[in-house]
């Protein structure tokens, strides 16, 4: 059965988005752990990591993701913001760790004009600091980096990039989210079964199956291949409801758990989410 969730906000209250989780039917919850726009974050209590822990075992929401701060380029040419990204992130790493959270979800840094080559080396090196620096209470994490559309100088817009960023470090430490938003935008085909198939052979082909954890279903306002990041309502955008069928009807995208990242989650959250078990439904 495929796991489908929703990103939730958290508002300051991490058990508020387990709640809402619930309201919403979510086998999935995706959140942030710390404020998305900040690079400082308050020390978890104990009260805190206790009280979610509680109500993340009383729920039915079966898995929980994280994902990290917007502010995080780990392909960053300058030296200070190099630093203080790598430890920001292990600084999420570890409170994931406390809350008892599998993966953390990151977006596959920018090298900001100093060139693709450049950037994807310093993106290698970042990964391997972060792995090298996990202390001892932390001795595996999954972390998910997290596929893009390639707009402005983003890296990791092509599987083959993705799979240079990601070589030598252990499927077990190191793994990918797909966000369908950003395949598309960047190029690859949702649209017919043909194309999904492709994919699908592609991915074996590149970062290989056994990365993809998670799958971030979200439609997109801009067509094929434009390479502009905005995420739209599910079967109200360019990939359509034609596209998510072939999908999720695929042996290998339906068995990863599902999160969608849509906008204005208060208002439409629950539609997008009865597309998509429609789609499931009908299968």
């Amino acid at each position: 059965m495929t796991l489908i969730g929703a990103h939730i906000p958290t508002k300051g209250d991490l058990v508020s988005a387990l709640d809402a989780a619930h309201r919403l039917g979510c086998d999935v919850v995706q959140l942030f752990v710390k404020s998305p726009i900040q690079w400082a974050a308050s020390t978890l209590s104990e009260a805190t990591i206790t009280n979610f822990k509680s109500s993340k075992q009383g729920s039915e929401v079966k898995l929980v993701v994280a994902h990290a701060s917007y502010l995080v380029n780990l392909a960053s040419p300058r030296p200070d913001v190099l630093l203080q990204s790598r430890k920001a992130l292990l600084g999420e790493i570890q409170r994931c760790h406390l809350l008892d959270i599998p993966f953390l979800v990151v977006h596959v840094g920018s090298h900001l004009g100093v060139g693709e080559k450049r950037g994807i080396q310093r993106m290698k090196e970042s990964l391997h600091w972060l792995f090298d620096h996990l202390p001892p209470s932390i001795p595996t994490f999954t972390l998910l980096l997290e596929n893009t559309a390639g707009q402005g100088a983003c890296l990791g817009y092509t599987l083959e990039q993705m799979a240079e960023i990601i070589e030598g470090l252990k499927p077990e430490m190191l793994g990918v989210c797909l966000d369908t938003c950003h395949l598309f935008v960047a190029g690859y085909e949702l649209r017919t079964s043909e194309s999904v198939n492709e994919l699908a052979k592609l991915i074996e082909a590149t970062i290989g199956w056994e990365r993809v954890k998670l799958l971030h279903a979200n439609d997109s306002l801009h067509p094929l291949g434009s390479r502009i990041d905005r995420h739209w309502h599910i079967g109200k955008g360019h990939i359509g409801l034609e596209g998510f069928r072939h999908l999720l009807s695929h042996p290998k995208f339906s068995q990863l758990p599902v999160v969608i990242e849509t906008p204005e989650p208060e208002l439409h959250h629950a539609e997008n989410l009865n597309q998509l078990r429609k789609i499931l439904e009908a299968e």
